[in-house]
C-alpha cells in the first residue's frame, strides 16, 4: 500500500472512533482529577476483559495468603508518569539512522533517549565523552544558525 493510501486509511479509521462527551465548563477544571471520574464510558469488550483480568487476584494465591492484589487504581498510580511530547530536531542523516535503528529494535526514540541518559548517569567516562561531542555539535549548530541569519538578511537587503 502506498503512503498516501495508508494515510487515507488512518484518517478514515479516526473518523470511526467513538465520540466521548466532554465537560468543558470551568467548574470541571476546578475539580481537577475528579472531572475524569465524572465521565462515563463503556470500554470495548477487549478492554473490559483486560480490566476483569487485572482486577481478579491470582487463583493460586488468593485463598492461601489472604493478601489482596492492588486495585487497578493503585496499579495506575505506580506506573511511570510520562512528560508531554517534545519537538526535537535532529541532523537529517542521523534522524534517518536513528529512526531505522529504533524500528529494527522495536523501540521508540523517546525510550532510546531515556535509556541512553540512564546509562550516561552510571558511566562518568562515557558521560564526559558524550557531553564533549554534544558541545561540539552545539557550537556547529550555532555557527550554522548565524550563517543562515546573515544570508537571510543579505537576501532581504538585495530584494
Amino acid at each position: 500500500m502506498s503512503d498516501g493510501q495508508d494515510m487515507l486509511a488512518r484518517i478514515k479509521s479516526r473518523s470511526q472512533r467513538p465520540k466521548v462527551a466532554r465537560d468543558t465548563s470551568l467548574t470541571s477544571l476546578a475539580q481537577g482529577s475528579q472531572a475524569v471520574d465524572s465521565v462515563e464510558m463503556e470500554p470495548s469488550p477487549a478492554v473490559a476483559a483486560e480490566l476483569v483480568h487485572l482486577q481478579k487476584p491470582p487463583k493460586a494465591t488468593a485463598g492461601l495468603s489472604g493478601v489482596e492484589t492492588p486495585s487497578l487504581e493503585d496499579q495506575l498510580t505506580q506506573l511511570i508518569q510520562v512528560a508531554p511530547r517534545r519537538n526535537i530536531r535532529l541532523e537529517e542523516n542521523l534522524d534517518k539512522e536513528i529512526e531505522r535503528f529504533v524500528q529494527d529494535q522495536d523501540l521508540t526514540i523517546e525510550t532510546l533517549l531515556e535509556a541512553c541518559y540512564i546509562i550516561l548517569q552510571e558511566d562518568s567516562e562515557l558521560k564526559t565523552r558524550v557531553v564533549s561531542q554534544a558541545s561540539e555539535r552545539l557550537a556547529e549548530r550555532k555557527e550554522a544558525g548565524k550563517l543562515r541569519r546573515i544570508y537571510s538578511q543579505m537576501q532581504k537587503l538585495r530584494g
